[in-house]
């Protein structure tokens, strides 16, 4: 059977329909972050349920949901809950299918906040499956997050979610999905796996599971990892029979960025422009303030006065660098209630009014500081002056000061800390990244973690943040000291 999942897979790239259907035993278990995902998509699902109550659930769709669907049909039921069908070779299943007049609509559930090309073929899939299955079908809608609402005690489904009316998005796509449906089941059913230019859809719409299986073949250090590369480019070397970093002509046009990737992964060894980082580093006024946050940005907004996807900043790192020496403080909501306001009150005690404010990447800590002085106004000047004084010490290698064979063209600071400060690692922690600081303490506000293993991961998201900013401490002394060497 060809499910629409399999379509969507189809569109995405064919050899990941092929592995999926031929070779399963290639796929990797989904990961903690990703069930946490599924965790959050069934929430909004029986939210949008509640907009249509006194439906009936199909329990088992796998086994015979098409017959169950029929049985209840003939039941009189108005609204039923995966409501499927299985009709010449295809397979699917509506989150949400009603009864109007002698039609039925169908409904379709996702955590997004607007709708994309990629579910307006789903719901042409569903409603093409159906009709093959000989149901008159009216109109498809698309319920999505509405990332406006702001929660003030209950969830209010009818606040949460939106209701967009797609038939005609979804009658539009229709010619093309029925010539794609007969190509995509001769893939499922060839023996051969196909050949595949591998260019961007690996991640789009989608992250595929089976991307390890196939770069496997690819070198460690390939075109792949050329900073910033567009689908053209890529398309060119490809042709071009060209696959190691290395063996791009020197003629071939790059970026800046892409140009030193290269000049280094040639040579072995380093652009660095002391001068350059010497005189960005020393117009930084002291005391230094080295700031990182760790945020939560759930689907379904879990403390009043948020919105769905709002980052909520729950734990703060400082270090401070003043004439005679380092201190730290730091700050860790407890998830029992909204973490901001303590955050706030525990930041502006130990941010000065003058000083640099030091970050890494700062279009994330700037943005969280526009939300946070929109929510509390009590705070609003205090963050627009850390705003004011915030210097980016990623600006040194994204702005090609400092480019080093070893970070392959990437500047975030788990690709530089080991290569400027090795001795400083993320490897004998915990928590390692900041997805997992952000799920761990999500479902700590939750209830879901409690106890003695709740005090245990609390002192390990202190951790984890306390070496957030401690490495950006390490990097900007070892680039002072290399600026003062020359």
């Amino acid at each position: 059977m060809l499910s629409k999942s399999d379509y969507l897979r189809y569109l995405q790239c064919k050899k990941c329909l092929w592995l999926y259907k031929h070779r399963k035993d290639l796929k990797p278990k989904p990961s903690t972050s990703q069930e946490a995902i599924f965790e959050q998509g069934y929430k909004v699902e029986n939210y949008a349920r509640e907009l249509f109550p006194k439906g009936v659930e199909i329990e088992d769709v796998f086994s015979d949901g098409d017959k169950k669907t029929k049985e209840l049909i003939a039941n009189g039921e108005k609204v039923i809950y995966q409501a499927s069908v299985m009709a010449e070779g295809l397979w699917a299943m509506a989150d949400i299918f009603i009864k109007n007049g002698n039609k039925w609509d169908i409904y379709e559930v996702k955590s997004s906040t607007e709708v994309k090309d990629e579910h307006i073929a789903d719901l042409c899939f569903q409603k093409i499956a159906f009709e093959k299955g000989g149901f008159k079908i009216g109109d498809t809608y698309l319920i999505h997050i509405n990332n406006e609402y702001v929660k003030n005690g209950e969830i209010e489904p009818k606040k949460l979610l939106t209701i967009e009316k797609i038939t005609e998005q979804v009658d539009n796509l229709r010619n093309s999905i029925e010539v794609d449906i007969p190509k995509a089941i001769k893939i499922t059913k060839d023996t051969e796996e196909p050949t595949i230019k591998i260019l961007k859809q690996c991640k789009k719409p989608y992250e595929c599971p089976f991307k390890e299986y196939c770069f496997k073949d690819i070198p460690p250090y390939s075109i792949y990892n050329l900073t910033r590369i567009n689908e053209r480019k890529l398309t060119n070397l490809l042709d071009m029979g060209i696959m190691e970093i290395c063996d791009i002509p020197n003629d071939f046009p790059l970026s800046t960025a892409q140009e030193n990737q290269i000049l280094t992964a040639k040579s072995g060894k380093p652009i660095i422009e002391t001068g350059k980082i010497a005189t960005t580093l020393k117009s930084l006024p002291y005391p230094l303030y080295f700031l990182d946050y760790e945020s939560i940005a759930p689907a379904i907004p879990i403390y009043n006065g948020t919105k769905p996807y709002q980052q909520v900043c729950f734990q703060y790192s400082l270090h401070v660098i003043t004439e005679s020496g380092t201190e730290h403080y730091e700050y860790l909501g407890n998830g029992d209630k909204n973490p901001i306001p303590d955050l706030l009150k525990s930041m502006r005690g130990n941010i000065g009014d003058i000083g640099a404010v030091i970050v890494w990447n700062k279009t994330f800590e700037s943005s969280r500081n526009n939300e946070m002085a929109e929510m509390y106004p009590e705070y609003k000047d205090f963050l627009a002056s850390v705003n004011e004084r915030i210097f980016d010490l990623m600006e040194i290698f994204s702005k090609q000061y400092y480019v080093h064979p070893e970070f392959k063209g990437r500047y975030s600071i788990k690709k530089v800390l080991p290569v400027i400060v090795p001795a400083l690692s993320y490897k004998n922690l915990e928590i390692q990244e900041g997805g997992t600081a952000s799920l761990k303490w999500f479902q700590i506000a939750n209830g879901e973690i409690t106890g003695s293993e709740k005090e245990e991961i609390f002192k390990n998201l202190l951790k984890y943040c306390e070496l957030d900013t401690l490495a950006m401490v390490k990097i900007w002394e070892k680039l002072i000291a290399q600026t003062q060497h020359h």
